[in-house]
């Protein structure tokens, strides 16, 4: 049976489509000149994706979280079941020590305390990456920077490798209130489907207001947008292979239960891929 190419969903979901502004200065388009992929671009790739032998995504926590870092983390997991539609499943913990010094720094100006990302990449998690892992993702509440040149990164993903990390760090300490929780929530979600996303071989959009567009700063993540545009959920949902509507909705009834704020956007969607 010919797979499914979803070749309805752009079209149906065109009032939902939020084209981008031009970038203002600093902003993540202004800087990087990228031209975005369309769906026969991504299929073109042969992307990375779910099959009967990748089939699960795994973590690894590096170094230590309170309770209420550890709770994002848990619910951050529950939102990756139903994003990726696939098992997520904890596979390991490595303490901070364990990281050498060579892959450790504090922040020439700002002191912080950061972890190399590129090293918990290609040290961490490429030689314990499972043979089923549709994606292997570490994520800590330490900040992290990728290298020479750069101050720090919110995540990093490698394509082909099947790796990614994230931080908690920068989305704001969510055991301050019921409000910082649900921040740091968000934006930890936002991190990890998007760096997942990468794993599947999803550039970043160019084109509309997506999960998929790239951010140089807060204002501009917080800005951005825990849901795919049609474009970018065509070719999700071309890997998964999973039905639409029912995909939609349980990401609305999970952003209504977490009060992440795409619910509405999701059950619109879903309305509009009834056939």
């Amino acid at each position: 049976m010919t797979e499914n190419l979803y070749p309805e969903l752009e079209d149906r979901l065109r009032p939902l489509v939020e084209p981008l502004a031009p970038p203002r200065p600093g902003e993540w388009l202004a800087e990087h000149r990228e031209k975005g992929q369309m769906f026969r671009q991504y299929l073109a790739a042969n992307p990375v994706r779910r099959d009967r032998d990748l089939t699960t995504i795994y973590l690894c926590v590096i170094g230590e979280c309170d309770t209420a870092q550890q709770s994002v983390i848990d619910i951050t997991r529950e939102f990756l079941v139903i994003f990726f539609d696939s098992p997520v499943v904890v596979r390991r913990t490595v303490p901070a020590s364990a990281i050498p010094n060579t892959a450790k720094r504090k922040h020439p100006d700002w002191g912080d305390r950061q972890l190399l990302a590129p090293y918990i990449l290609h040290e961490i998690l490429e030689p314990d990456r499972p043979d089923d892992a549709l994606a292997y993702l570490a994520l800590t509440a330490r900040d992290l920077w990728p290298g020479d040149g750069w101050n720090f990164v919110y995540g990093q993903a490698n394509l082909r490798r099947r790796v990614g990390v994230w931080s908690i760090y920068r989305n704001g300490y969510p055991g301050k209130n019921a409000e910082a929780f649900r921040v740091c929530l968000r934006r930890t979600a936002m991190t990890a489907a998007h760096e997942t996303g990468h794993i599947l071989t999803m550039m970043h959009c160019t084109m509309n207001r997506c999960l998929m567009n790239g951010c140089n700063h807060a204002e501009e993540r917080d800005s951005t947008p825990l849901r795919l545009c049609p474009v970018c959920l065509r070719k999700l949902l071309w890997n998964l292979q999973v039905e639409p509507s029912g995909y939609l909705r349980r990401l609305a009834e999970f952003c209504a239960a977490h009060g992440l704020g795409e619910a509405e956007w999701f059950g619109r969607a879903a309305e509009l891929l009834v056939v």
